[in-house]
């Protein structure tokens, strides 16, 4: 099991404030049908006002599909600097051995702005760790995925050349309930209200 430091390399999208993550694999004879599960340590929020601090882009979105197309990140491993090559300073015999890091890209469309320089009506890239590539799954064990024609409040880090990313899986979404308010996650212990959104964003 390898130990990595993921931090923002823009020129392989690779995007995740001040993590860690470890991967763990089920392996088969060829390859097919096994599952790579990721273990990563997010910054936790204690607040919807630090959620909002926090974050570039505070957003209400409908993600309109599936993932748009899942990728592996492909670092420099030839480089000493961890915003190229994130394995940099591990055993070699550890990057040798590492799983590759794969990430979904899902599209989302912008409904309402709480912060950041976004419009709504605009179209808005956000990646997640996992996905399916190759016939092997690849996931993370506390990730939740994006639902299809779900809406959300997102709270979302943004980068010049890569898609913008959940603050952390659990605390970076929140689903819009039937009654059109947000609703946290099971393992979020961070309420968010309208009324929070408003008074944090100085919305009218």
């Amino acid at each position: 099991m390898a130990r990595i430091s993921r931090r923002l390399a823009v020129t392989l999208a690779l995007v995740a404030s001040a993590a860690t993550m470890a991967a763990c694999s089920g392996m088969s004879a060829s390859g097919e049908g096994r599952t790579i599960t990721y273990h990563a340590d997010y910054p936790a929020y204690d607040s919807a006002n630090n959620l909002f601090q926090k974050a570039d882009v505070v957003i209400e979105a409908t993600a309109s599909a599936a993932p748009a197309r899942v990728q592996e990140l492909k670092p420099d491993t030839t480089s000493d600097d961890p915003k190229l090559n994130p394995a940099a300073g591990a055993p070699a015999e550890q990057t040798a051995e590492a799983d590759p890091v794969v990430i979904s890209v899902y599209r989302a469309e912008v409904k309402k702005v709480y912060k950041g320089a976004v419009q709504p009506g605009q179209t808005i890239e956000i990646q997640q760790l996992g996905g399916q590539l190759d016939g092997i799954t690849y996931q993370e064990a506390e990730a939740h995925p994006l639902k299809q024609e779900t809406g959300y409040v997102l709270f979302l880090q943004t980068y010049p050349d890569a898609p913008a990313a959940l603050l952390n899986p659990v605390q970076g979404q929140y689903p819009i309930d039937a009654a059109g308010k947000p609703s946290k996650l099971p393992e979020n212990p961070v309420a968010l209200t309208a009324d929070d959104l408003k008074r944090i964003s100085g919305a009218n």
